[in-house]
């Protein structure tokens, strides 16, 4: 049995040898080298002080994630994922052109070892931008209805101005730093922490990557008002030009409905307008008020519509001379048994002024001129006439009678 085992030795460490070499053939030959794309490996950026240290921002144009073509043993590579590649882009070597290189390696070094990869598309391309910052006061709108007899007052926030850095284009365009709280159904104070939120001229929200706020929040109380009804009144103030008058002022509306605190508005009856200036003014005026800045202190304005529409009507004044006659005196207290006779001496007019559609129509009767007999003696009386001005009128000059009283036979 012995002899058996050991003889013919050669042939069997031959038989050994063949099956080995056999058994790798086939190892290799089922475990043949192969390529594969594998897409969309994220690109990470590396010294990007270089850029921020010197008040630019970048922004990636291409080259976020990268493709690679990996070559080698199929058994490995099939194995291989995105997640098992780091891919690179050093921000210290921009070129000139904004490009820069892009560098692909196995997290595995093994891996490394037994593949090779080919990138696709081995760059990355930015846009570098200036930084730029602005400071902007903080505005706070209101969403929705308060309850019907109230209305919200002057808002206060915490911060009242908000500083914001970001690209230089992007920063440009912003116009306000806006916060919304909604006030609906509300009979007492609001108290909310807003986001505040960026918009341009058009009213658009901006938003970008590198727009940063340290303020992420604004704490924000509006005061809910009982709201009054007020009357309006308004006044004139000046003179107008030589010859002329306000005959009429009209303005609506002639109420308005405001909000305050209980105790302002308890006493408060009326707005007054009181600077309507019409100084040198020869035709109407027409004008239109902010009702806003004649309301007492606390006090808010609870109309949609916070203006006020005035007219001012102003006429020419004209003078016209009028012949009196002893027929348009009238003498009162005239004593029983004695006669009254009227002359003059020296001229029979009176010069009066007013509206021209006033004036044009006037009689001498009109005027009621009257003189008291009680101030006469008996025998000859001279009297300068006195003639009252009226709410159409006004005296510039008048004359004198002579009145000779005797006892009648």
């Amino acid at each position: 049995m012995k002899d058996k085992l050991f003889s013919n030795w050669g042939w069997k460490l031959l038989s050994l040898i063949l099956g080995f070499v056999v058994w790798v053939t086939v190892l290799n030959v089922d475990d043949y080298s192969t390529t594969r794309q594998i897409r969309d490996i994220p690109v990470t950026l590396i010294n990007t002080d270089a850029i921020t240290d010197k008040n630019q921002l970048y922004d990636i144009v291409s080259g976020e994630t990268v493709d690679i073509i990996v070559k080698g043993r199929r058994s490995v590579v099939n194995a291989l994922g995105a997640s098992d590649f780091t891919a690179v882009a050093d921000m210290s070597k921009l070129s000139i052109t904004n490009a820069v290189n892009i560098t692909v390696t196995a997290n595995s070094s093994s891996v490394n070892n037994n593949i090779s990869i080919t990138i696709v598309d081995n760059v990355l391309q930015v846009e570098l931008e200036e930084e730029q910052t602005a400071s902007l006061p903080v505005t706070v709108t209101t969403k929705g209805e308060t309850a019907e007899g109230y209305t919200t007052g002057i808002p206060v926030s915490t911060p009242n101005l908000i500083t914001v850095k970001g690209a230089a284009s992007v920063i440009e365009r912003i116009e306000k730093a806006e916060v919304q709280v909604d006030v609906s159904g509300r009979t007492s104070d609001v108290t909310a922490t807003c986001t505040p939120i960026f918009y341009d001229a058009n009213g658009d929200a901006v938003s970008g990557k590198k727009l940063e706020s340290k303020v992420t929040g604004v704490s924000v109380t509006i005061p809910v008002y009982k709201t009054k009804t007020v009357a309006v009144k308004l006044d004139t103030t000046g003179v107008p030009a030589d010859n002329y008058k306000v005959v009429n002022v009209e303005y609506v509306p002639n109420e308005i409905t405001v909000g305050g605190p209980a105790d302002v508005l308890q006493n408060l009856t009326e707005i007054t307008v009181d600077d309507i200036d019409v100084s040198g003014c020869s035709e109407d005026l027409e004008s239109t008020i902010e009702i806003s800045k004649y309301l007492p202190d606390g006090v808010v304005l609870a109309d949609e519509n916070t203006s006020i529409s005035v007219h001012v009507a102003i006429e020419r004044n004209i003078s016209r001379t009028m012949t009196i006659s002893a027929n348009d005196i009238t003498i009162e207290n005239k004593l029983t048994d004695y006669d009254y006779a009227v002359q003059f001496p020296e001229g029979n007019t009176v010069v009066i002024s007013g509206l021209s559609d006033e004036v044009a129509k006037l009689t001498a009767k009109d005027l009621k001129i009257t003189i008291d007999a009680e101030t006469l003696s008996i025998g000859a009386n001279t009297v300068e006439l006195s003639i009252k001005d009226s709410d159409t009128y006004t005296v510039d000059s008048t004359c004198k009678v002579d009145i000779e009283v005797t006892a009648m036979p």
